[in-house]
């Protein structure tokens, strides 16, 4: 694990279980993970196709899915106000190819 020694801070996750019909969506409860936090702003491409800014990216052992909640370090878990969705979410590899950490963009 190449950043595991430097996940010292901790982020908050609620997946997306189910969205309805009218699109109202239901997520489990949050759950705190950890994580390195790092704040900077980048131009990208957002996982649904269109130009996004991410403000900044996560990197973390656990698996963001685009449609989950999260909550970055310092913030209150279930605050609407602070939520935040991934922008992108990128598996990273070590050199012998197998999965090390994920980069969350937000």
């Amino acid at each position: 694990m190449l950043l595991g020694h430097r996940m010292k801070q901790r982020f908050s996750l609620a997946r997306l279980l189910a969205t309805n019909a009218r699109s109202e969506e239901d997520f489990a409860e949050p759950t705190e993970h950890a994580c390195r936090f790092e704040g900077s702003t980048k131009r990208l491409v957002a996982s649904d196709g269109t130009d996004a800014t991410s403000e900044a990216v996560l990197f973390t052992l656990v698996k963001v899915e685009p449609g989950d909640a999260l909550w970055l370090p310092g913030d209150t878990p279930g605050d609407l106000d602070t939520q935040r969705r991934p922008l992108r979410v990128t598996p990273c590899f070590d050199i012998r190819g197998k999965l090390d950490h994920y980069e969350v963009y937000v």
